[in-house]
């Protein structure tokens, strides 16, 4: 039994398989600049953040980075309790909510790494607002609930 198990498993590991290819998919650099000065309304605060990604249209994911400086002043310490995503909207306006990423930070300046895929990737529809430019994004905090800071997503093919 052990030798037919042996010849069995030599003869699956020698089979030819088919050909392992890399996804090819058509990739866009996703980057923003956001300040609290581009909320609507605005408020008026020195925070900034900026977000710089990547999104590969075959497979629906977007990756990326966003990091921030001055969410705070010490005197009055905050929270990190989102990330979302809002659109279609021109800059001057403000969009339907489109995607909330729970995300808890205490530090005032920082970064994270995250990404959209699977059930939080885009629809059909909702890519077609992304690839247009016409999304954007907000850092949500326990004292500002509607977003610190927003920036506009702007979206270029590779």
């Amino acid at each position: 039994m052990t030798i037919i198990l042996i010849i069995f498993s030599l003869a699956i590991a020698c089979t030819k398989g088919g050909k392992l290819r890399g996804i090819s998919g058509v990739q866009y650099s996703v980057i923003a600049k956001a300040s609290s000065k581009q909320l609507v309304p605005m408020i008026d605060t020195t925070s900034t953040a900026t977000f710089t990604g990547l999104y590969d249209k075959e497979t629906n994911i977007l990756t990326y980075t966003i990091t921030w400086n001055d969410l705070w002043r010490d005197t009055k310490k905050d929270t990190i309790t989102a990330i979302n995503f809002y659109g279609p909207a021109a800059a001057t306006e403000n969009g339907p909510l489109l995607r909330t990423l729970p995300y808890v930070n205490t530090n005032k300046a920082g970064s994270v790494n995250l990404g959209l895929a699977g059930n939080n990737g885009f629809t059909t529809d909702e890519q077609a607002g992304f690839l247009s430019g016409a999304y954007y994004f907000t850092i949500n905090t326990k004292r500002y609930a509607a977003g610190i800071v927003r920036g506009q997503l702007s979206v270029a093919e590779r």
